[in-house]
C-alpha cells in the first residue's frame, strides 16, 4: 500500500531525496527522462486602464450618430475616458460625430468644441470600429493631450519588441480654431481654364437676303461654370430681289467676342452667352449701268443659348441659337434720283448652328 501511494503522488523520498522508481526487469535498459523545454510565455496585450466611476451625468455632451456596427455613444465615451485616465467633466467638451456609409467603407464627420475652440475634420476607413477608436483618440487629445501621453506611456513601454508587431503612436494634438471655421478651399485645378476649339455650320436669316449658310470657327477658354470665346463667321453671299432690272449680291463676315455663364450636370452643359459682333458687309451691284461694289461697317449685339454633350472627355457635340440686333447696318441703293434701295438688313436676325467642340489641356481642369 505504501508503494502505491508513493507512485501516485510522485513525491520524492525524504530519506534519499530521489523519487522512487518501479523495479526494472533484469537485463532491461534504463531510459533517462528527457527534459522538455517550457513553452515561451507570451506577453499579455496592453490594456488601457478603466477610468474611475463617473459622477451623475449632466446634459449630454457626446452626440454619436452611426450604424449599430460602430458601437454606441456610451462606448465612445468610455473609450475617451480610458485614454484620459479619468471621467469627462460635464462641460469640458462637446462632440458631434456622424458616421455614414461611403462606397465600400465608412466616412466620419467630427466636430469638437473645447473651451470655445472648434475643430472640424473627417476620416474614412473600411472598418467602422476603427473610426470609433480614432474619434476617441482625437477627442481625448483635444481635451488634455498631456493626460493622454501619461496614460499611453506605460502602454507603449510594455509592448514587446517583436519584428512583426505594429507600433501605434498617438497622433499629434490637433490645432484649435476659433468658432469661425474657414471653409476648405477648392482644388486649384477647378479654377484653371482649359482651351476650347469649335467648328460649326449653321443657317442665318435677317442679315442677308433670304436664308443662307453660315460656317464658323471659334476658340477660347473653358471653365466649369463659364466660357470666353472669340468666333469668326462668314455668311455665304445671297442675291437680292431685282428692282428696275438691278440687284445686289450681299455677303457678311463677322468677328464676335462673347462671354458665357453655363449650367450643367455630368456631361451636359448649357451656355448662356452674350457678345459683340464687328464685321464688314459687301454688296456687288448687278444689272445697272456703272454697277460697282459697295462696302459698309457691321456692328451688332448678340445673345444666345447653346447645348454641349461631352460624349468623350475631350469631345462634345454642340448646338445652339443666336439672336442678332444690328447697331450699325449698311444699306445698298441704286444711285438714282431719288435713290432706289435694293437691300437693307433686318432690325433683328438670327443663326441656328450645329458643330463639334474640342477641349484642350487637362479635361478634369474644367470639370
Amino acid at each position: 500500500m505504501l508503494a502505491l501511494v508513493i507512485l501516485l503522488a510522485g513525491e520524492p523520498s525524504e530519506a534519499s531525496g530521489v523519487a522512487d522508481e518501479p523495479p526494472q526487469p533484469e537485463g532491461s535498459v534504463r531510459s533517462e527522462p528527457v527534459e522538455r523545454p517550457e513553452p515561451p510565455v507570451l506577453p499579455e496585450p496592453p490594456v488601457l486602464p478603466e477610468p474611475p466611476e463617473r459622477p451623475p451625468e449632466g446634459p449630454e455632451a457626446i452626440r454619436w450618430s452611426a450604424p449599430s456596427s460602430c458601437g454606441s455613444a456610451s462606448e465612445l465615451r468610455r473609450g475617451i475616458e480610458r485614454r484620459l485616465g479619468r471621467v469627462i467633466g460635464p462641460s469640458e467638451v462637446q462632440v458631434d460625430a456622424r458616421v455614414e456609409a461611403s462606397g465600400s467603407g465608412y466616412r466620419l464627420k467630427l466636430r469638437t468644441t473645447t473651451e470655445g475652440a472648434v475643430d472640424e475634420r473627417s476620416f474614412e476607413a473600411d472598418d467602422c470600429r476603427a473610426l470609433a477608436d480614432a474619434t476617441a483618440l482625437v477627442v481625448a487629445l483635444a481635451v488634455d493631450p498631456v493626460a493622454v501621453a501619461e496614460v499611453m506611456e506605460p502602454w507603449s513601454a510594455a509592448e514587446p519588441e517583436v519584428a512583426e508587431s505594429r507600433v501605434v503612436t498617438p497622433a499629434p494634438a490637433p490645432k484649435r480654431r476659433r468658432a469661425a471655421v474657414e471653409p476648405e478651399p477648392e482644388p486649384s485645378d477647378s479654377r484653371r481654364p482649359a482651351g476650347l476649339l469649335r467648328a460649326a455650320m449653321g443657317v442665318g436669316l435677317g442679315a442677308l437676303p433670304g436664308v443662307t449658310a453660315v460656317p464658323s470657327l471659334a476658340g477660347g477658354l473653358h471653365w466649369r461654370r463659364a466660357r470666353l470665346e472669340l468666333e469668326g463667321a462668314y455668311w455665304i453671299p445671297r442675291g437680292s430681289a431685282v428692282i428696275d432690272g438691278a440687284s445686289t449680291r450681299v455677303q457678311l463676315g463677322t468677328a464676335t467676342v462673347r462671354g458665357c455663364g453655363q449650367l450643367g450636370r455630368d456631361r451636359i452643359e448649357a451656355p448662356l452667352c452674350g457678345g459683340l459682333q464687328v464685321g464688314g458687309m459687301r454688296g456687288d451691284g448687278r444689272g445697272a449701268l456703272n454697277a460697282r461694289t459697295a462696302q459698309g461697317l457691321w456692328l451688332a449685339l448678340e445673345a444666345g443659348v447653346g447645348l454641349s454633350w461631352w460624349f468623350r472627355p475631350r469631345w462634345a457635340l454642340a448646338g445652339g441659337f443666336t439672336a442678332v440686333v444690328p447697331l450699325v447696318r449698311p444699306a445698298f441703293e441704286l444711285d438714282d434720283d431719288p435713290p432706289t434701295r435694293l437691300f437693307e438688313p433686318s432690325p433683328v436676325g438670327g443663326r441656328l448652328w450645329l458643330g463639334i467642340e474640342l477641349r484642350l489641356g487637362s479635361p478634369s481642369a474644367s470639370r
